[in-house]
């Protein structure tokens, strides 16, 4: 077993309770690294085509990588996948604080949960030894409600993560929460915990994880805080201010959406952007939070107050701040922090609990919802407490207007009527998150084309780490040039892709120069990985969800896109007027340069074989009749 890893898989079987400890193959990890990478090869081979993502028959995964739990600076993501319920493709979600690795010295790289509980239960993990245990008494509890009870009945070194009552009640924009605001919020996999009765998973370790080069993990551990401290690449913006930052920037820019992406933001929400941004939220009591071990500390907790209720949160991130605030034209910034408090604590993930607010008000502003429909509620632009009260109604499902929007705005939007589907802003049924195909075009084709539809963190050219060479625009910059944006998805895409498996936050990547994987992932594995070998691996990962899809039926080629979002037509107006995301050049470009069908989005056979997907590759491309396209 290569060093890096607790060398433990759990499988465990709800249906039965049985629990079966699994040595994962060496060659597994070394070709996908952990998280989703792990996941995805696993589950294609596990999952038939066409299964009930909230049945029995879908796996739930949840993993760590090879640097979650070691000493690389922000080695503290862990992953859950599984078939998506909101999109119907591959599903993952990531997540920090301290999860993760503290998972890892409990014995464990990864948990696959597969069958369905007869009963609510939580899985219990002390040192290696996992136990189910009944969960009735945890049900219909919120998340700050389970956070308060584990830290009460195992110790304040125990950690976990839990849904609350939208994963409970299957919500499809459900999110999975630890730490009372860390989220794995995206693909809906709340509701895949939901629909298994799994309530909560709960960990307590104190073991170690050796490191292949002791010495040169603790020379690199210095040479990279110290790029971190240093500033090198974004580390200054994530260290001074964390993603709050960026909310006045991202308006004025128009890279936030404003008015549910027909607005812009110079022009309709300025100055009232002050009154959500950085200054304004430090004004609120900002404390300083730090994931494990991790040298950033771009987090922290606000106090504030709304509608007569004293408010302690998680400070609202960049996407949060603006998917209720400028998006729904409110600068009620109490009302974004109780907001951020109702999505955490009943489990909704907020990108899309925002921009689902923001569809209904403007059905409502068009006459496609009446009052009636809204509960009562006059539910118009920068409403603060109707904007409130509509989060908690979805959430819990209410009936009414809570059930109409409690699975997203695609959904939604069918049920109201074709006229409203205009105004849903989502792809493949997730709703798009914070940053503008018309101020980056690259961001359009990840959101139609990335294994998870509608992501900004897998694959994502609006940036990358120092001394990486990419012969594209950097983000934002000169958005009428969009030939060979397209291209450079790969090598940023790939890479991020081992980012992400191998358990580094996307904010120490983004504050670290290139050598920061490889230099890592050797010292801590004993694998001598080059960043051309890294680079493989992560088209690896991306070939391996692309086939999960392929199989699935999906064609992302096919893919509707909100035009609105991608300047069809262009705005006449503000940073962004005229820009039209050619996602048809940006597409082609792409997929000629990963190897991939140009009408489907096929992995080819070669490339797949050249990969080392050979099994992956006889699924897709049966040799009688295989195209070679």
């Amino acid at each position: 077993m290569p060093n890096g890893y607790a060398g433990k898989f759990l499988w465990v079987n709800l249906s039965t309770g049985e629990m079966v400890d699994e040595t994962p193959d060496e060659a597994l990890l070394q070709d996908f690294i952990g998280g989703y990478g792990v996941a995805a090869r696993i589950l294609y081979s596990k999952l038939r085509p066409g299964i009930d993502p909230l049945g029995p028959e879908n796996i739930l995964a949840v993993l760590t990588g090879p640097l979650t739990a070691s000493s690389a600076p922000a080695g503290t993501r862990w992953t859950v996948a599984a078939k998506s319920p909101l999109t119907h493709t591959w599903g993952d979600a990531n997540g920090s604080g301290f999860f993760g690795p503290v998972l890892k010295l409990a014995g464990y790289d990864a948990i696959f949960f597969t069958g369905v509980a007869a009963k609510p239960v939580y899985l219990f993990i002390d040192e290696g030894k996992p136990e189910l245990r009944e969960a009735d008494d945890l049900w219909g509890q919120d998340t700050y409600q389970v956070e308060d009870w584990l830290k009460a009945t195992f110790g304040k070194n125990a950690e976990g993560i839990c849904i609350g009552p939208a994963g409970e009640k299957l919500s499809l924009i459900s999110a999975i929460m630890h730490r009372k605001g860390r989220a794995a919020g995206r693909s809906g996999l709340a509701a895949v915990m939901g629909s298994k009765r799994l309530k909560a998973v709960v960990v307590r370790g104190n073991g170690s994880i050796p490191a292949a080069d002791e010495a040169e993990v603790k020379a690199l551990v210095k040479k990279y805080t110290r790029q971190i401290t240093g500033g090198v690449g974004l580390a200054n913006f994530y260290r001074n201010t964390g993603t709050p930052g960026y909310i006045e920037p991202g308006v004025m820019l128009n890279d936030a959406p404003t008015k549910n992406w027909a607005g812009v933001g110079p022009r309709d929400f300025f100055p009232q952007v002050e009154k959500i941004g950085y200054d304004a939220i430090v004004a609120l009591g900002k404390k300083r939070k730090s994931c494990w071990h991790c040298p950033i500390a771009c987090w922290g907790e606000v106090e504030t107050e709304f509608a007569g209720r004293k408010i302690a949160a998680h400070v609202p991130e960049y996407e949060t701040a603006v998917a209720f605030g400028s998006n729904i034209l409110n600068d009620d910034l109490p009302s974004i922090v109780t907001a951020n408090e109702l999505c955490n604590r009943l489990g909704l993930d907020t990108i899309s609990a925002g921009a689902v607010v923001a569809f209904a008000v403007e059905c409502y502003e068009e006459g496609l919802l009446s009052q009636e429909e809204t509960d009562g509620l006059e539910l118009t632009w920068g409403n603060a407490p109707a904007i409130v009260a509509t989060v908690q109604k979805m959430a819990l499902r209410e009936p009414g207007l809570g059930a109409l929007l409690a699975d997203g705005s695609k959904v939604a939007a069918e049920k109201i009527g074709p006229e409203a589907e205009k105004f849903a802003i989502q792809v493949g049924g997730q709703e798009l998150p914070m940053h503008d195909p018309r101020f980056e075009p690259g961001m359009g084709l990840i959101y139609q084309i990335d294994a998870t539809p509608g992501r900004h963190t897998q694959g994502s050219n609006w940036s990358w780490p120092e001394g990486m060479a990419v012969d594209a625009p950097a983000f934002g910059k000169e958005p009428q040039k969009q030939t060979g944006r397209g291209r450079a998805l790969k090598p940023i895409g790939s890479l991020t892709h081992v980012m992400n498996a191998s358990g580094l936050c996307l904010f120490g990547y983004l504050s670290t120069r290139v050598e920061y994987l490889p230099d890592f992932l050797s010292a801590v594995t004993g694998h001598a990985y080059t960043l051309d070998e890294l680079l493989l691996a992560g088209e690896r990962i991306a070939a391996i969800r692309q086939a999960f899809n392929v199989r699935e039926g999906h064609n992302p080629v096919t893919l509707p896109i909100p035009e609105r979002a991608y300047g069809i037509p262009p705005l006449e107006e503000g940073p962004t007027a005229g820009i039209t995301a050619d996602i048809e050049t940006l597409r082609r470009d792409y997929l000629d340069e990963m190897g991939w069908t140009q009408d489907a989005a096929i992995p080819t056979r070669e490339r797949l074989i050249a990969l080392g997907l050979e099994d992956v590759a006889d699924d897709l491309w049966p040799l009688e009749g295989a195209r070679h396209a």
